[in-house]
């Protein structure tokens, strides 16, 4: 059982929320480089690369919600990832880019930062009991 964000102290969130940065920079730069990537299937371009991309981001950012219950390490993940999408959106010195100017491309540059928003701003769910309820006991 995950330990409640309530008792934690200031050092151990500030140490957390540093951790989920730096993991936020890896998985968005992953993705970022790996989104683009297509198969063709019977004449039909598939980007399995961005989807993939979506859903390790998707997945990063709700199980982390879910296992440290602490928005502002989430959010510093959140940070770290669209920081890493917008700094290699930019055009490098030799005028390479890694996020090009096409569908796939536009997608990616707004996926990531709505996922984070979504998932950061999702309201807290009550804790259901763990014991059994009163009068829900089935019997077989």
């Amino acid at each position: 059982m995950p330990e409640s964000a309530e008792r934690r102290t200031v050092s151990t969130r500030l140490l957390l929320s540093a951790g989920a940065l730096l993991m936020g920079l890896l998985v968005g730069s992953i993705t970022t480089v790996v989104h683009q990537s297509v198969v063709t299937i019977a004449g039909v371009d598939v980007p399995w690369g961005l989807i993939l991309s979506i859903i390790v981001v998707t997945g990063f950012l709700v199980g982390l919600r879910m296992v440290v219950e602490d928005r502002l390490v989430v959010l510093a993940a959140a940070l770290g990832l669209v920081a890493m999408v917008f700094v290699l959106s930019q055009q490098s010195t030799g005028g390479s880019v890694l996020i090009p100017n096409n569908l796939w491309g536009m997608i990616w540059a707004i996926a990531p930062t709505l996922i984070a928003t979504i998932v950061v701003a999702w309201p807290r769910l009550p804790q259901r009991s763990r014991g059994a309820d009163k009068g829900t006991a089935v019997t077989a």
